[in-house]
């Protein structure tokens, strides 16, 4: 199997969360009504465009990831395209 980036954590894995999240409830993993309404939020504010790249966005990342201390601040916030938010977690 290949190994890809896990989608929360940046953590090598063979499915798309590491062991660790795998095992998180949805809620656990941040994706609550509250998260919701910030990220859509900020896609509408980023005007739905990659602030990386320019193309169309569909993902919301944060600036100073959640583990280095960050926060789901909307200043912590921004609209990215799928290959910039991936690549970015694939990079760390």
């Amino acid at each position: 199997m290949p190994v890809k980036p896990c989608l929360d954590c940046g953590a090598l894995s063979t499915s798309s969360r590491c062991r660790r999240h795998r095992r998180l409830s949805t809620g656990q993993r941040g994706s609550t009504r509250q998260w919701r309404q910030v990220r859509a939020q900020v896609l509408l504010r980023d005007g739905y465009r990659c602030q990386l790249c320019g193309r169309p966005a569909g993902h919301v990342d944060h600036i100073v990831v959640k583990r280095d201390g960050g926060s789901d601040h909307p200043g912590n916030l921004r609209a990215t395209c799928a290959a910039c938010n991936l690549g970015r977690k694939a990079a760390w």
